[in-house]
């Protein structure tokens, strides 16, 4: 969870709230996988040591349009 770091305080930032709800919005708008060529088993989860323990080689995906092409347009 996203945090604001504000203690004793059980209300969320107006920023916070937008930021979930665009990232779940674009989560949800979309269809999620794996490029062409990768499948599952070839995914390589190793991290490297640090502050943030980020991933060894970075994770791509390819987004998918959830809905039809006619619904995106104005």
């Amino acid at each position: 969870m996203i945090t604001t770091f504000r203690r004793g305080s059980d209300q969320q930032c107006p920023g916070e709230e937008v930021f979930m709800f665009s990232l779940a919005n674009l989560l949800h708008g979309f269809e999620w996988k794996l490029p062409h060529d990768v499948t599952k088993e070839e995914l390589n989860m190793e991290e490297i040591f640090g502050l943030s323990t980020p991933r060894k080689f970075p994770l791509q995906a390819v987004a998918e349009p959830r809905l039809a092409p006619h619904l995106y347009t104005a």
